[in-house]
């Protein structure tokens, strides 16, 4: 049996059966730092993470720029409690690489458990930044969301994260986001029953209704009438709300795909491609939109007053320097 047995074991996240291997492999080579931070790794994949910590502690004495050594004990140090530790180790990386997603991801966390939501949101983003694949960062987020009373936002960053891969070693379970985006979505049910204004009524009764009246709503606002159309265009504002400027300009351009003569859509589709600094795009959309409906507007007064900001300076023409 060698090291690549127990890495292969890891990959399978087999952590407790990667352990006698790796630590057969450590005792052979006690100086191999490679195969003592994979030890490392798999102790705290098997959620012992108080050996992992006396392993890379001797680690990073010996190789103090072993960057990956000194994330994996950021994380073994919160998985121990010991937060302060661990954001030393954070903070060591990001002295050395500002950019790198596990150190931001895990401050991140860290400023969530302690309720310093600004830093969180911070980190989180700029580790979403470095790495979009970073789901732990996208659930954190949508914790963030839910305790501000945006349980939309909530659900839609939990539905991103639910279709991105497990991590090796995610702080958040497969089963945990489930769980999140049951009691997230049932917390947005009084609040559309709310909406709708209507009573308790059998669940064929209810949707009757509702179609009827989204649809009598649909064609009287403006908004897209098809099925497809609406449903782009409802999770293109939830991705707005969440500013998530690039996935709402993707929903409304699917939601004008589905409606074409959509004003509403339109509208919010330039108001997005305009926030994500797409000027060319965002300005076509626009007038496309007043094509339409030369008075549309956004449903919010405060987007549309930056919706026409922005479209006043799209609009200039560019700044030539002198000949």
């Amino acid at each position: 049996m060698s090291i690549n047995d127990g890495l292969a074991l890891i990959r399978r996240h087999d952590f407790e059966g990667a352990l006698p291997l790796l630590a057969a492999e450590v005792r052979k080579r006690p100086d191999d730092a490679y195969a003592a931070y994979y030890l490392a790794y798999a102790f705290v994949g098997a959620q012992d993470p108080q050996p992992a910590v006396t392993l890379l502690t001797k680690i990073i004495e010996v190789h103090p720029d072993f960057t990956d050594a000194h994330t994996l004990l950021g994380l073994a140090r919160i998985r121990t409690s010991d937060f302060v530790g661990a954001a030393e180790e954070y903070e060591a990386v990001l002295a050395r690489e500002p950019k790198n997603p596990a150190a931001l991801l895990g401050l991140g966390m860290i400023a969530f458990w302690k309720r310093e939501t600004a830093a969180a949101e911070d980190y989180l983003d700029r580790a979403l930044r470095g790495d979009p694949g970073a789901r732990d960062a996208l659930v954190f987020k949508a914790d963030l969301r839910y305790a501000v009373g945006d349980s939309n936002g909530a659900v839609m960053l939990l539905k991103d994260a639910k279709r991105l891969r497990q991590p090796a070693l995610p702080e958040v379970s497969d089963a945990d986001i489930a769980d999140r985006l049951v009691r997230y979505e049932a917390a947005l049910q009084p609040l559309r029953r709310a909406r709708a204004g209507l009573p308790d009524m059998p669940g064929w009764v209810l949707c009757v209704l509702g179609i009827t009246l989204a649809l009598t709503f649909l064609a009287a606002a403006g908004l897209p009438g098809a099925w497809n159309g609406m449903r782009h265009y409802q999770d293109g504002k939830a991705r707005l709300v969440t500013m998530d400027y690039p996935g709402c300009a993707a929903e409304m351009e699917q939601a004008v795909e589905a409606v074409s003569n959509s004003s509403k859509a339109w509208a919010y589709e330039a108001y997005c491609l305009l926030l994500d600094h797409d000027n060319n795009a965002g300005l076509s959309a626009w007038y496309t939109a007043r094509t339409f409906e030369p008075n549309v507007t956004l449903d919010a007064q405060s987007d549309q007053q930056l919706l026409l900001a922005k479209v006043r300076i799209a609009s200039q023409p560019a700044k030539t320097g002198p000949k």
